[in-house]
């Protein structure tokens, strides 16, 4: 696969096309002169093209329904998987899914074939055999905070919609299936490469190139499972309030529908670096939570007068905190899929497992200095105490907070 950094470094314009795609005006927050390591975390994260989520690249969004077939006009119902990722078969390992109609042979071909997702063709070529034409779709979505990327490949293609450079929408219409120029039946070749295959080209066979199971596995998606897993997701510029704290900044971002409302100075816990991972480490976490309740006191307890006039609570732990805490053996399964279950449904989730809790917004016992030490909680965000009173009314239970180191 070619070296997927030189997209955006070369890509300048967006040539008009007949079906379904952005518009210019719709992409221009992406920078053609600006890498993407360079751009900030507001930049990444309000990018037009980042995913609403996932669909089935045949039948419809499901992967289901029936087709006509071109060849005989017999109707069949439904599709399937023939070959698995990782599988072993007579070429080597797979490294995708391919799919068939469930006519078999040639009954599938010139079916259409669809973007799973919005993003950026870049790659459509005819290979030759085996690979025959092929289209690559560079995907940019959000998890836990963080913008991440995958590329899905469509190959043995019969007729191409798209070029290198268009930009396509979720359930766009790419390409038909076809049969590598008679070299297979007809069926789609379909995979999801994980972002460190940037660096190999379009045609790579790992198998060929003497790497195993485990190794696609680590470097591929399994596309039904990833399909699923991510058939809707969040995209910040369609949040009605969202907040963004970059904890290296010391500002939390309030925006709403997309543009930004009023940017605050904020204060941050004693430990400042890095993501709260256990009870008493005193680290405010980073990654995706929600405000899940609210409160003007009376506060109770020895330190009520460090909550200041509001309190906002933020569920951490969250799913993804709990699952890498399982995994190191920090909490039990039990508490993991309470954690899950509870985040999932943007409600508090415990704070009592060793991974610790009770994390929040808040005020302060006194009025800080913006010049002054900022390191002041043991693992919230504070505020000053004349704009959080303020702050408190414009900010609902379930608004989703996002917070960057």
């Amino acid at each position: 696969m070619r070296v997927f950094v030189f997209i955006l470094l070369n890509f300048v314009i967006f040539v008009s096309c007949t079906y379904s795609k952005v518009t210019e005006n719709e992409i221009k927050s992406i920078d053609p002169e600006k890498p993407e390591f360079l751009k900030s975390v507001t930049e990444k994260i309000f990018d037009k093209l980042i995913s609403d989520g996932f669909d089935f690249p045949v039948g419809n969004a499901n992967g289901g329904g029936s087709y006509m077939s071109v060849s005989d006009k017999v109707k069949y119902d439904g599709w399937y998987v023939s070959v698995k990722t990782a599988e072993s078969y007579e070429m080597g390992l797979h490294t995708g899914e391919d799919w068939n109609g469930s006519g078999g042979g040639n009954t599938d071909f010139g079916q259409p074939v669809y973007s799973i997702s919005k993003g950026l063709i870049i790659e459509a070529k005819d290979f030759g055999a085996p690979w025959g034409k092929v289209v690559v779709i560079e995907h940019r979505y959000i998890e836990n905070a963080e913008v991440k990327t995958v590329f899905s490949l469509y190959a043995h293609l019969n007729e191409f919609f798209v070029s290198t450079g268009d930009t396509v929408l979720r359930r766009d219409t790419i390409a038909t299936i076809g049969n590598a120029d008679g070299n297979f039946y007809a069926h789609l070749h379909f995979e999801i490469r994980k972002s460190g295959m940037s660096q190999y080209n379009t045609d790579y066979w790992p198998s060929s190139d003497g790497k195993d199971a485990k190794w696609i596995l680590e470097n591929y998606e399994k596309p039904s499972e990833f399909i699923k897993n991510h058939r809707n997701l969040f995209v910040p510029a369609n949040s009605e309030d969202l907040l963004v704290v970059i904890k290296s900044e010391y500002i939390m971002h309030h925006y709403k529908a997309g543009v930004i409302e009023k940017t605050y100075e904020i204060g941050l816990s004693q430990n400042p670096l890095g993501h709260k991972q256990e009870r008493g480490d005193n680290r405010l976490p980073e990654g995706e939570y929600f405000i899940v309740e609210k409160s003007r006191g009376p506060f109770g307890g020895d330190f009520s007068a460090y909550f200041g006039p509001a309190w906002m609570r933020i569920n951490y732990p969250n799913k993804y905190d709990a699952e890498a805490a399982f995994e190191n053996g920090v909490i039990s399964e039990s508490e993991k899929n309470e954690i899950k279950r509870l985040f999932e449904k943007k409600l508090a989730t415990p704070k009592n497992t060793a991974l610790g809790g009770g994390i929040g917004i808040h005020g302060w016992a006194y009025e800080w200095e913006l010049s002054g030490n900022r390191d002041l909680t043991w693992g919230c965000i504070t505020m000053l105490n004349h704009e959080i009173d303020t702050f408190y009314d414009k900010i609902p239970v379930g608004c989703r907070i996002l917070i960057y180191p």
